[in-house]
């Protein structure tokens, strides 16, 4: 089976890439907490990270990709995930979108056989 990818924008790509700015900089703060710390600033930065993460998570994926980074927000995969979060949920998701994906590449193939250069999936 061939596979082409055609980029083109989403009407999420600004708030995505503004959900995932949040996440990127709580991450940041969390790691420049010089030590030694106490709970309550930990806590504090640990609270806007999850906060952060959960808005990701509420996010529907625009493609594959990003149901990887939703599944990398979940926790270490071989952990219990992130409390409220369901990764049979996005790997459901993700399987939506493939699916998809393939439909909407068969329908144009049938519109466009040229499209791959004479190649047939």
């Amino acid at each position: 089976m061939t596979y082409i990818i055609l980029k083109q924008l989403h009407p999420l790509d600004a708030i995505w890439s503004h959900a995932t700015r949040a996440v990127e900089l709580a991450q940041a703060a969390i790691d420049d907490l010089p030590e030694p710390y106490t709970n309550e600033e930990i806590d504090a930065l640990v609270d806007v990270h999850t906060a952060a993460s959960m808005a990701v998570l509420a996010l529907p994926a625009r493609n594959v990709a990003d149901c990887i980074s939703k599944l990398d927000l979940t926790g270490p995969i071989t952990g219990c995930p992130l409390v409220g979060t369901d990764r049979s949920a996005i790997l459901n998701e993700m399987l939506d979108l493939i699916d998809l994906g393939i439909s909407d590449g068969a329908k144009l193939i049938e519109q466009r056989p040229d499209l791959l250069g004479g190649v047939r999936p």
